[in-house]
């Protein structure tokens, strides 16, 4: 038996491409005042897809699996990497991509970053790591992975959103998938989170409106039911991991922080206007935009 990750994402050596794309927009009009050729405007876009895949062997006295297995690890990065956004200032964006991969401070530039996370393979603490080209297919072995993404969400010409995806398995019965992101405001060039998206003092109105979006979302009417659906109703609370996708608040939870290992990864969706005062301005702004 194999027990190895089937990756999604990358594969081969470190590989480069680039994307260039324009934005076409126009604001929505109505028939009476709507000019017969609307304007349209150009947001320019250059990015570089960077991927870096590193293998490796575990090497030591006690470096097999049921005593009879080699070990081997597996690194799998993958970054969707911004040149350019429409001419916006993005140093900031760019420099949190590079922390996301590497928390290494001394490191500025995504290379350096990829390369810095490639050499720190699953298992590194417990065994002598020997670089190999490959992971042999024939025969069983056991393989730890990790793997990270960094990849846009969601665009508009307002804002841009980030998931930052990290898989790890290091043995047993499933690996475990944890996500967190970046917003990115391109007006002001500067990071929207938790902390500076809600005005203070606000965490018990804003559990009330996760709790009424999670029973909408799992189409139950109350929070016994929402109990029986697998939720863990008794630690609900109010994660900081959120990003904005349309018109919405979505507040992320990976496996097992509301709820079991089987319901995975839990977003629960909530829009803009349901809780508008507990907003900021900035970020109120920039979600009731009508924008492209």
């Amino acid at each position: 038996m194999r027990f190895n990750y089937a990756p999604l994402l990358v594969t081969g050596a470190l590989a480069v491409g680039s994307i260039i794309c324009s934005i076409a927009c126009s604001s929505p009009t109505s028939e009476s005042n709507s000019p017969v050729n609307p304007a349209i405007t150009n947001f320019e876009v250059n990015q570089t897809v960077k991927s870096l895949t590193k293998n490796y062997l575990c090497e030591g006295e006690d470096a097999v699996f049921a005593d009879s297995l080699k070990i081997y690890s597996s690194v799998q990065l993958f970054v969707e990497w911004p040149n350019e956004l429409g001419g916006k200032e993005i140093k900031a964006l760019q420099d949190s991509l590079i922390k996301s991969i590497s928390p290494d401070s001394t490191i500025k530039s995504i290379d350096a970053a990829l390369t810095a996370s490639a050499d720190q393979p699953e298992g590194i603490d417990t065994y002598k790591m020997s670089p190999v080209d490959s992971i042999p297919q024939s025969g069983p072995s056991m393989v730890y992975s990790k793997m990270t993404s960094a990849s846009v969400l969601s665009f508009n010409t307002d804002y841009i959103v980030y998931k930052i995806s990290n898989y790890i398995y290091s043995g047993g019965a499933h690996g475990i998938t944890e996500s967190h992101y970046i917003n990115y405001d391109l007006n002001s060039g500067s990071a929207i989170n938790f902390e500076n998206a809600f005005i203070p003092n606000f965490e018990n109105k804003l559990l009330d409106a996760i709790k009424s979006s999670l029973m909408e979302q799992y189409s139950v009417s109350t929070i016994d039911a929402l109990q029986e659906r697998g939720i863990f109703t008794d630690q609900l609370f109010v994660t900081h991991n959120i990003y904005l996708d349309g018109y919405d608040v979505v507040f992320h939870y990976n496996p097992y922080d509301i709820g079991p290992y089987a319901l995975g990864s839990i977003d629960v969706r909530v829009p803009y206007y349901t809780i508008q005062e507990l907003l900021t301005p900035n970020v109120k702004q920039l979600l009731s935009k009508v924008s492209i």
